[in-house]
């Protein structure tokens, strides 16, 4: 087998055993060559060879044993340029991968890595594509996250037939008519439709800047996201009806709940779309009441084919609004209409939520939409980078992404403040740069980590005091968050374990050793456990 043959095939077992992001963004655009009978791996640049050789180079030798299991042909990570290749299609037999490799090779199949001098590096860093996992372990039985998927699936591969600047304009017609089109003078009617078409979209209050093209999937939102776009094909499913989306401020929700209608208006301009925030519907019920006209608010809300309310929490404790969102709200769903809402917690934990309400919200699919992770915290920056039309190095974007890690408004906040920075001193962007624009933001985050401030977050978390978790009671509902603040005091503070223990009421450090050895075996047997250790540690390292 030869290096194009054999890369190819080696690019399909990666794709199909990493997550897509990490798989785009690292591995697509390494290229091969080969060097004195070796076959080398070239990394563009010394960034992207170290990150390389930490994370992914095992999977690459994994993959070069399944497909060579016999072979003897070194494979040599450098720093450089080489060929660009592209992952095969399918994967081929094993004896025909399995081929004998040409008799003047002779040295042992080992992976080497050498770190040459650096080769120039291209001008264009690479952007990762968005595409959302398709692997997932299907379920025995059809729930909705595999129809999801299957649509998902469905949508993507038009996608990615379709041209780039489709997702929006929803324009698919050739360059040729389009300037023989415009060559020809508008007319009184197409000037009158066009002047509709465009009135009737500012009624529905849609940002024209929330797309299903501006918007990055990562695991945090990767289900929500084709869960939007099954509804933005077949409104009124009554399995995504209503559709719940629900997380902490910042992380998308707007955006996705928005790229729906925009998506949906891009596809039939006649359908009647309205955007509103609580808030909103709060003053409608409002005037409605002074002016006692609350038929014809009614009939303005039960007029449309798509409803989407963000933050809905904010009507819970009026009871007027309440009751005619109820109204509103069962006209929808019985003419099967879409409703999608947005709130800060599931529909079961709303304070002050009617209890007709909160049962009616849980009918369809509820989704929580999570913190981004740093490959997808790469890519939204990478995204707004090529928007904005601005040079952003990778070793920039890692740099932001891994000090901003609450949140998507506060990441795009850095961004934004780090591109003024550049263009206000006519500097790139680069590490050094993004330091300066950052520095409070930096000196903020790097304070050093306390036993009374993971006290406080773990205490808070699990709904207990203080005194509850320094004192002597040993009852499972405080001796397992206890065993947690230990565990992360270990792992996020430099004390010792004595120190740790006299801080937790002079408590031995055998008790730390115990507690640390609980949380770690209770991490690979329970979900639970495993999640409240995840969260927590995302809290307290934000």
């Amino acid at each position: 087998m030869t290096l194009t043959e054999f890369w190819p095939q080696c690019l399909l077992q990666l794709k199909q055993s990493l997550p897509s992001q990490q798989y785009q963004m690292w591995i697509a655009p390494l290229t091969v060559g080969e060097e004195n009978g070796n076959w080398v791996i070239f990394a563009r640049n010394t960034f992207t060879f170290n990150h390389i050789r930490e994370r992914f180079w095992p999977s690459v030798e994994s993959a070069r044993q399944a497909i060579l299991p016999d072979g003897n042909t070194p494979l040599i990570l450098k720093i450089g340029q080489g060929q660009s290749l592209q992952a095969a299609t399918q994967a081929i037999p094993l004896n025909v991968a399995a081929s004998p490799v040409p008799a003047a090779v002779t040295p042992p199949a080992t992976a080497v890595i050498e770190n040459l001098p650096a080769a120039k590096p291209e001008t264009d860093a690479a952007t990762p594509e968005v595409a959302p996992k398709t692997r997932a372990t299907p379920k025995r039985t059809e729930s909705a996250q595999d129809i999801i998927a299957k649509r998902l699936r469905h949508s993507q591969s038009k996608s990615d037939s379709s041209p780039a600047d489709n997702s929006e304009s929803g324009n698919t017609k050739p360059a040729k008519a389009e300037k023989h089109e415009a060559a020809a003078p508008a007319t009184a009617s197409d000037t009158a439709h066009e002047n509709n078409k465009k009135s009737r979209y500012t009624e529905t209050n849609l940002n024209p800047e929330h797309t299903f093209a501006a918007l990055v999937q990562g695991k945090g939102n990767r289900l929500a996201h084709a869960a939007a776009l099954s509804i933005a094909e077949n409104p009124g499913n009554s399995m995504y009806n209503p559709f719940f989306v629900y997380g902490s401020t910042g992380l998308g929700k707007t955006h996705l709940v928005q790229a729906i209608g925009n998506q949906l208006f891009a596809t039939d301009a006649k359908v009647k779309i309205r955007y509103i925030h609580a808030d909103e519907f709060i003053r409608g019920i409002m005037n409605a009441f002074h002016a006692k006209s609350f038929d014809a608010m009614r009939q303005q809300y039960q007029q449309v084919d798509l409803l989407i309310m963000d933050d809905v929490q904010f009507i819970a404790g009026k009871d007027r609004t309440m009751e005619e969102f109820f109204y509103v709200y069962n006209h929808l769903i019985d003419e099967k209409k879409q409703v999608i809402l947005t709130c800060d917690t599931l529909p079961t934990h709303i304070d002050g939520m009617d209890d007709r309400l909160k049962s009616r919200f849980s009918w369809g699919l509820s989704l929580e939409l999570e913190p981004p992770e740093l490959e997808m915290r790469v890519a939204i920056l990478q995204k707004k980078a090529e928007l904005a039309q601005v040079k952003l190095e990778d070793e920039a974007a890692f740099f932001i992404a891994k000090h901003i890690r609450s949140n998507v408004r506060e990441l795009e906040g850095a961004f934004k403040r780090v591109v003024a920075q550049s263009r206000f001193a006519s500097r790139p962007i680069d590490v050094g740069l993004a330091t300066e624009a950052l520095q409070d933001i930096l000196a903020v985050n790097h304070k050093p980590m306390t036993l009374e401030h993971i006290q406080n977050t773990v205490a808070k978390f699990y709904g207990i005091t203080i005194s509850d978790m320094v004192g002597k009671k040993r009852t499972r509902t405080l001796a397992r968050p206890r065993q947690m603040a230990m565990t992360l005091a270990k792992e996020l503070t430099p004390l010792s374990l004595p120190a740790i223990g006299s801080g937790f009421g002079g408590r031995d450090h055998t008790t730390v050793m115990h507690a640390v050895k609980s949380i770690s075996k209770l991490r690979k047997d329970d979900a639970e456990t495993t999640k409240a250790y995840e969260t927590l540690m995302m809290i307290l390292r934000d």
